[in-house]
């Protein structure tokens, strides 16, 4: 079986600069500049993060909100309210009927 691991390219003689000191291979200076370019991106994205974060309710607001949503109604009070008011309507419907088994 074929090794398929792709080999690294070593840099020439010639991708050096002069022997001054500064001497860098051209193809460092491609991935410097795409490193830098990365990093604006980073930068930018957490400046974008800590926005929103900033922007996010804080725990008072979230526990405002967990109140409010407590005191809505459950299913039971909604079925003991609707209880209730059929209750109503039937003793207003028949109030005779009730009026004379009350008073006799």
């Amino acid at each position: 079986m074929a090794n398929d691991t792709p080999k690294r390219r070593m840099p020439t003689a010639a991708a050096l600069k002069d022997s001054d000191g500064s001497g860098t291979f051209d193809t460092m200076e491609q991935r410097v500049k795409a490193l830098e370019d990365d990093m604006k991106r980073i930068l930018q994205d957490t400046a974008e993060i800590k926005g929103m974060l900033r922007a996010a309710p804080s725990a008072i607001e979230f526990g405002e909100l967990k109140g409010r949503v407590n005191s809505l109604p459950t299913m039971g009070k909604a079925a003991a309210m609707l209880s209730i008011a059929t209750a109503v309507i039937v003793i207003l419907n028949n109030w005779t009927t009730v009026r004379s088994w009350l008073v006799g």
